[in-house]
C-alpha cells in the first residue's frame, strides 16, 4: 500500500525541553488530535530533551526499577512512561525526536514503517547508507531499527488514534556514551533477576553509535534538522511552519496521557528528592 501526500508535511520544530519529560510527548498528542480537522496536513514534529529516560511499559516490570531511576535522578536524567512501543531509551542534548503524523488511521504498520523509512533513507543519506533490521543487544531493540555500519543509531515505534497515525523516533546525533547509560541501567534495575517478561533480553552497549561518532564528522542535531528538510523536500512537499497546538487540545492530551493511559514522568531534580517513589 503506497501512501499519497494531498497536501505538504507541516515542517514544525518545537525545540529543546529540559523540563517535564512528558510535555513533548503531549505535543505530540495534540497534534494527533488536530488531525480530526477536516482536510488537517500531515506533520512532522521535531524536539530535543536534555536528559530523561524514556520508558517503555515492559520496563514498568524491572524489580528495581525505582532504585535505578533514583539512581539516573543523581546523574541528571529524568524519566516517563511513554505510551508508545519499546523499551527504555536514554535522550539527551545529541539525540534528536522526530514525530510523523498522518490523517489516515487504515494505514498498515508496515506501509507506516516502510514510507518513514523512505523518508530517513533519504534524510540522512549524506551521512551513509541507512540499514534497517534489528541490532541484536542494542536497547529498545525491534525491526525497525536503524543503523550504519551494523551499529544502531536509533529506532522506531508507531501508535493508531481515533484520528490518525503517529510515528516516534529517535536519532542519536552526537556523540554519548548512551550504550554504556543502558548497561548500567538495566544493571541496576534488575535484569538479570528476571526470569520472563525482561523488556529485552540482554544489552551490549558496543552495539549503540551516534552518526558523528560513526561517520567521524563533526555533525550537530542542528546540522541533521537542516539536511534532513533540504533532503526530503526534494521529494515530498514540506512546508515549514512554527510549532503551535491549541490550548484545548494540549489539555485534553495531558488528560489523556497523564490520567487515562497513566504515564507518570519525573525531572531529575524529582527522582533525586528522598521523599520520591515511584507510583504504585
Amino acid at each position: 500500500m503506497s501512501i499519497v501526500l494531498t497536501q505538504p508535511f507541516r515542517w514544525m520544530d518545537s525545540g529543546m525541553y529540559t523540563h517535564s519529560p512528558l510535555e513533548p510527548l503531549i505535543r505530540d498528542e495534540a497534534l494527533t488530535a488536530s488531525l480530526r480537522e477536516a482536510n488537517a496536513a500531515p506533520v512532522i514534529h521535531l524536539w530535543v530533551y536534555d536528559r530523561a529516560l524514556y520508558l517503555g511499559r515492559r520496563d514498568a516490570k524491572l524489580p528495581h526499577l525505582e532504585h535505578a531511576l533514583r539512581l539516573f535522578g543523581t546523574k541528571g536524567f529524568g524519566c516517563v512512561l511513554r505510551s508508545s512501543g519499546g523499551a527504555c531509551v536514554p535522550l539527551d542534548a545529541g539525540v534528536l525526536n522526530l514525530a510523523c503524523l498522518l490523517p489516515d488511521t487504515s494505514l498498515s504498520i508496515d506501509a507506516f514503517f516502510s514510507f518513514v523509512s523512505q523518508l530517513l533513507g533519504v534524510g540522512l543519506q549524506q551521512y551513509g547508507a541507512i540499514e534497517f533490521g534489528e541490532v541484536t543487544g542494542s536497547y529498545c531493540a525491534g525491526d525497525y531499527d536503524f543503523a550504519l555500519g551494523g551499529v544502531k543509531i536509533g529506532g522506531m515505534a508507531q501508535r493508531r488514534t481515533r484520528y490518525g497515525s503517529i510515528l516516534q523516533l529517535c536519532i542519536n546525533v552526537e556523540e554519548s556514551p548512551r550504550g554504556e547509560w543502558m548497561e548500567a541501567f538495566y544493571r541496576e534495575a534488575g535484569l538479570e533477576e528476571m526470569e520472563s517478561h525482561k523488556p529485552i533480553p540482554y544489552i551490549d552497549g558496543k552495539t549503540v553509535g551516534s552518526i558523528a561518532g560513526l561517520t567521524g564528522r563533526d555533525v550537530s542535531v542542528a546540522d541533521v534538522k537542516e539536511q534532513l528538510m533540504s533532503a526530503i523536500a526534494q521529494h515530498w512537499p514540506v512546508q515549514a511552519v512554527p510549532f503551535s497546538v491549541p490550548a484545548d487540545l494540549h489539555q485534553e492530551s495531558t488528560q489523556h496521557l497523564s490520567q487515562r493511559l497513566n504515564l507518570f514522568a519525573y525531572t531529575a531534580e524529582e527522582l533525586s528528592n528522598p521523599d520520591w517513589h515511584l507510583p504504585e
